[in-house]
């Protein structure tokens, strides 16, 4: 994305050199709110939509995960064709995305990557001449790679979830396993003793095989009576909330 990257930094400075006084918002936007990647498939289209009356130029480049990555340091497997591109207004554009890595992914759960588009105003003379602030917007997705080879199916993951809750000296704990190849992207857990509902202090998205624990807002004195609700993230960004089993 070398080539790119110059293109960009240097149309980037141009427009900084014409900053004055107004703002971009986000305008271009990209359909759905996750891509989910087969690794069977040998690409995936991204579709993007302008729907304002000005023209953009945006830019992808995806990560590894930091939330600081520029076209520069972008270390994602993947490539994305075209990778600078103008949206007219009113109108879409196609991008590609190919997985160009090699086969070391692991077989047996799901892989995360990060894609970034970032947007600006495509500025005409009359622009130029009205001496316009010009600010670039940032978007960031996540991008599972998926492979066929997972047992189980992802519709079956809120099933196997499983929570467990423990005291120490800062407070009562939840902790959620997740013993599947998918994430299990939460986005809020509800502990529940008869009446009382408590929340967790913070919440997260729990890796394939692994587990995570959060502390709670009250302490629980009697956790073999608690119920586990759990808000979850499906493949096409709707919110499903499950009641998950204690751990045996």
């Amino acid at each position: 994305m070398v080539m790119t990257s110059r293109f960009w930094t240097g149309l980037l400075y141009w427009c900084g050199a014409l900053c004055s006084v107004q703002l971009s918002h986000a305008d271009v936007v990209m359909t759905g709110t996750r891509v989910i990647f087969p690794a069977e498939t040998q690409q995936k289209t991204l579709q993007f939509s302008n729907n304002s009356n000005l023209s953009f130029l945006v830019q992808v480049w995806l990560d590894k995960g930091n939330i600081d990555s520029t076209p520069e340091t972008a270390d994602a497997p993947f490539s994305v064709n075209p990778q600078v591109f103008r949206v007219n207004s009113n109108t879409g554009q196609m991008a590609r995305l190919t997985y160009i890595g090699d086969d070391k992914l692991p077989k047996d759960r799901e892989s995360i990557f990060y894609l970034n588009f970032k947007q600006i105003p495509a500025m005409d003379k009359k622009m130029i001449d009205e001496n316009r602030l010009v600010l670039l917007v940032k978007n960031r997705l996540k991008v599972f790679y998926r492979p066929n080879t997972i047992v189980g199916k992802v519709q079956d993951l809120p099933q196997e979830l499983n929570f467990n809750i423990s005291n120490n000296q800062q407070g009562s704990w939840l902790e959620i396993q997740n013993p599947t190849g998918y994430y299990a992207n939460l986005t809020r857990a509800t502990v529940k003793i008869g009446p009382k509902e408590i929340k967790t202090k913070s919440i997260s998205m729990i890796a394939p095989k692994s587990s995570e624990k959060w502390l709670l807002e009250q302490n629980i004195s009697a956790p073999d009576q608690a119920k586990v609700t759990v808000r979850l993230v499906n493949d096409y960004g709707a919110y499903i909330h499950y009641d998950i089993k204690a751990q045996k």
